[in-house]
Parts: C-alpha cells; structure tokens; sequence
C-alpha cells in the first residue's frame, strides 16, 4: 500500500467521523426553545462551516469595527462548526454583561490548542472556578492596590537604569524600554536581575510567544475546532500545529518550574534577594502543602511576567511614537514636570497628584493605542438572551476596546490624540480613572496598578530628562515614522522605528547617574553590578 493510500485510509473515516459529529450537534441543539431568538447581525455563514473563512486574520479589532458599521450594531455574531463568537462594541454592553452579569460571563472557553501548547495553566486563561481562585487570591496579595509602595523601589531603579542606557546609546531605545518592561516582573516575582536582551530566561520566553502567536486565537487551527485532532502525533505529515505545541509546551515547563528551584537554592545557601517566591519559600518550605501551592504560585508569577512585560512594551512603544511625532504634546508635558519639578531632580510616585497632565497623557496613551485592541475573550457559561438575541452557552464574546474608546459619545473628536481630554475646566485631572484596556468584571487585569504606575513614572522621566524627535536623514531632513502595528494574537506592538533622543540639559546626565548610583548602594550586595 502507497503512502496516499494510507494516508486516505487514516483520513477519510476521520473526516466522516467529525462530520457526524457536528451534524448531530446541530441536530440536538435545534430542538432547543431558545433557537426560535435569533443572533445579532453579522455576516452570513455558510453550511457546515459557518463564518470560518470571514474571520480576520490581522488587526481584528478594526476588521471588526468594520462589521459594525456595516451591519449597524454594536453586538455582532459569527460562528464557525457550531462555535459562536460575539463582539461587543459598546461600554454599555460590555459593562452590562462582563460586570453586572458577571456570573455567567467570567469564564474562559476551552480552547484544545491552549492545553496542548500548556497555557492552561496562565491565569488570564484559566475556566472561572476554584482553580482561578487559588491563581487570582495568590496574585492578589501581591498586586493589591496598597501594595503599590512595595514595587516602587524597583520600579524606579529600572525606569533610571532605562534613562542611562537612552544617554549612552540612544539609538536603540526599543531595546532599552523592552528591558525596563521585562525586568520588573522577573525582578519582583523572582528576583531575578536583568541586564539584556539577551538573558536566557528572556530568549526562551520570546520564543514561546513567537511560536504560540499564530495559535492562540480559537479560530487559529482546526484542533480548536476538532479536538481529536489534538491526538496526532507531530511527526505526521501535515500536523504543524501539534509540533509547534509540544515545543511550545517544552519551553513553558521550564520557565514556570526553573525559577522556583532556583529561588529555593537561593535560600537555602541565604543568598536569596526578597521576591515573591523567595517570600513563599521561606514561609511554606516543609508545610504539607509546599509542593501543591509552590506549583501554583510558579504559574502565578509566570502570568504575571508574560502579561506585565506585554502591556508595557506595547504601551512605551507607542510613547516615543507620541513623543517624536507630536512636539506640542511633549511641550505641554515638559512645561507642566519644570514648573511643578524644576531641573534639579527627577520625578518620584509622589509627584503624580500634582501632574494631571503627564496622567492625561498615560490615560490618553492607553486610549488611543490599547495593548490589547480586543482584550482577553470572556465566555457564557449558560445561554443566556440580552437584548432580544440568543447567546448559546459557550459562546465567546470579545469587547472591542479599540471601537469602545472611539466612541464619539464618550469621547469627541475620538480619531485625535488629545490628553486634554481627561482635564477638566479648572485644569484638573477628571475622575474618571478607567483605563479600558485592563479589562472588565472579573476578570479585569491584576496588574493594572502596577501597570500604571510604572508608565507614569516612565513617561514622567522622559519628559523631565529628553527631548524625543524624529530622526534625520543625511540631508538633514527628517525620517518618517510608520504608525504600523505588529499584531501578536492578543497584544498590538507598533513596529520598532529609529529616533532623535538628546538630554535636555547638562543637568540630566548628572541626576541620571546620581539616582543609578544611590539605588545601587541600596542593593544587596550580591545584585551590585
């Protein structure tokens, strides 16, 4: 027998097999009540398939900003072998069914793809039940919002280590606000100092995320769809996915488990530097229950690395897009740290209430770019009907965060990039503190305090010590910067461009180096380097 025929002989009763079954699905489910409601506009689907082939494959959030004005709803649907997905793109929806209907719309969809490739164990992918309760009390503790004072010492020390390294290679700012972004998670969690790019806990990382990016949508392969599927072996021709997975897999076993030993090693010789899995150590080490909960708090801080690091590097590449692009805006910005700072130190956390429009301009930042354009997909756990259509149970519903903050009624001239917005006529920062892109209910982001405060102190910084512009060719004529984004799956990074970054006075070198120094002495002596 010729391969193609074994081949056929493996796959063809397959096929057949996953036909029935989806046949008798749609079979059982038509006898329910509910169906006779129908399900909000959307493109038509067609048999069998359903919307597979209308789904977007890049910048979903716009693709389906797109579908809104076209169908005229703010609620879409489309479906695929049975699976319904929905977008939300009205706060009042996303409000209504992620906060207030909370207990049927917090839970995260199975997706095969996740398991095999090993997220299942990320928090911001975990079903809604005890297990997310374990992960969400556990992060809790440490990202609670009057825990903040405790991050900040590392918070600063990495944001002047950023401002060293832009005064002596500011060719390569990306590099530098890509380690400010990854170090302070790996540090506060781990305790782990950073210093590269290069760093081998960073390379492993960066390839798990370029080879999990193509699959972590639940449109993103046909193991999602049929999770059989899942049980062919990578070796078999054709199973791309599945090969990708058990790397994948590999990689993020390492990651999760190597710190933790690693930290333990570090406390039993009592060299450890204080971090969250130092702390956990020396208070659980010989309990009953060490090795159940050390597992837990290892996926814990490992979600909080990947998510942390993303929303930074996301966020600080679109500053310096603001801040090259927009001099008025880095004016204003400027004017406001002299007058309220002066030139003779660097802003601290305790400056923040007295700048509202450096804390304009992080809310309008988030505003205008959201890392995440369509956030983390919540999931009915029961059908459910809001609005006069059906939403079957399992359905996955996205709010669409970038047509949300471009709304003209919550926001006027949406399309514009304007921190004044968020200051009122008496010159004050308004209360509404929401930023948008850290989620919703439940499931809202738990690091969104730290989040926060880490980009204000950034951008805070840059203002006070550069002036960021757009670079110059040899005529001297300046470069134009691409407003292109990069999309991984969930997150949006704008593509990496060259800028003009120089210290706006004799001073900043000087209080930049002042600031690095003192932190170093305050160091343990074996972080010191």
């Amino acid at each position: 027998m010729d391969g193609g025929s074994t081949l056929s002989t493996i796959l063809l009763p397959l096929a057949g097999t996953l036909l029935t079954i989806y046949v008798l699905k749609r079979l059982i489910s038509w006898w329910k009540p509910l169906n006779s409601l129908p399900y909000p506009p959307g493109p038509k689907p067609i048999p069998i398939v359903g919307n597979l082939f209308d789904f977007p494959k890049k910048d979903p959030a716009m693709h389906y900003d797109g579908w809104r004005k076209k169908y005229d709803s703010d609620i879409l649907h489309a479906s695929a072998f049975g699976n319904h997905v929905m977008i939300l793109s009205s706060l009042e929806d996303a409000e209504e069914l992620f906060e207030r209907q909370a207990s049927n719309y917090s839970d995260r969809k199975y997706i095969p793809m996740v398991e095999l490739m090993g997220f299942h164990t990320n928090m911001a992918l975990i079903p809604h039940g005890p297990l997310w309760r374990k992960h969400r009390r556990i992060a809790q503790q440490n990202f609670r919002l009057d825990m903040m004072h405790a991050h900040e010492p590392i918070q600063a020390r990495r944001v002047h280590l950023m401002l060293k390294g832009l005064l002596d290679d500011p060719d390569n700012a990306f590099t530098h606000h890509k380690v400010l972004s990854l170090s302070i998670p790996l540090e506060f969690m781990y305790g782990y100092d950073v210093k590269s790019l290069d760093d081998p806990y960073i390379v492993e990382a960066q390839k798990s995320v370029e080879l999990s990016v193509n699959y972590l949508n639940p449109d993103s392969t046909l193991v999602n769809f049929f999770p059989i599927l899942g049980k062919i072996p990578g070796w078999f021709p054709g199973a791309t996915a599945q090969r990708a997975a058990a790397t994948i897999r590999n990689i993020l076993h390492k990651l999760e488990t190597e710190p933790m030993l690693m930290v333990q090693d570090a406390v039993d010789k009592g060299v450890a530097i204080p971090s969250v899995l130092s702390e956990f150590v020396e208070a659980k080490r010989g309990s009953p229950e060490f090795d159940e909960e050390a597992e837990i708090v290892s996926q814990v801080a490992l979600t909080i690395y990947g998510g942390a690091s993303d929303t930074i590097i996301s966020a600080l590449g679109s500053l310096f897009y603001v801040l090259a692009t927009r001099p008025d805006i880095q004016k204003k910005g400027q004017e406001e740290i002299d007058r309220v700072i002066g030139t003779e130190r660097l802003p601290d956390f305790s400056d923040r209430a007295s700048l509202p429009y450096t804390d304009a301009l992080y809310r309008e930042l988030l505003r205008f770019y959201p890392p995440t354009p369509m956030g983390f997909p919540h999931c009915a756990k029961e059908d459910d009907t809001y609005k006069g259509y059906l939403i079957p149970k399992g359905t996955i519903l996205f709010a669409n965060i970038w047509s949300i903050v471009r709304d003209e009624k919550m926001y006027p001239d949406p399309h514009e990039f304007k921190p004044e917005r968020f200051i009122d006529e008496h010159g004050e920062l308004k209360t509404d503190h929401r930023v948008l892109t850290y989620g919703f209910g439940r499931r809202i982001c738990i690091g969104r305090h730290t989040a926060s405060s880490t980009l204000w102190m950034t951008i805070a910084s840059l203002l006070a010590c550069f002036n960021i512009r757009k670079a110059k060719n040899a005529q001297g004529e300046d470069i134009e910067i691409s407003d292109e984004f990069i999309y991984y799956s969930i997150s949006t990074h704008i593509k990496p461009f060259k800028c003009s970054i120089t210290p706006r006075s004799q001073a900043v070198q000087r209080l930049v180096e002042e600031a690095v120094l003192a932190e170093k002495l305050k160091q343990p002596e074996g972080k010191r380097a």
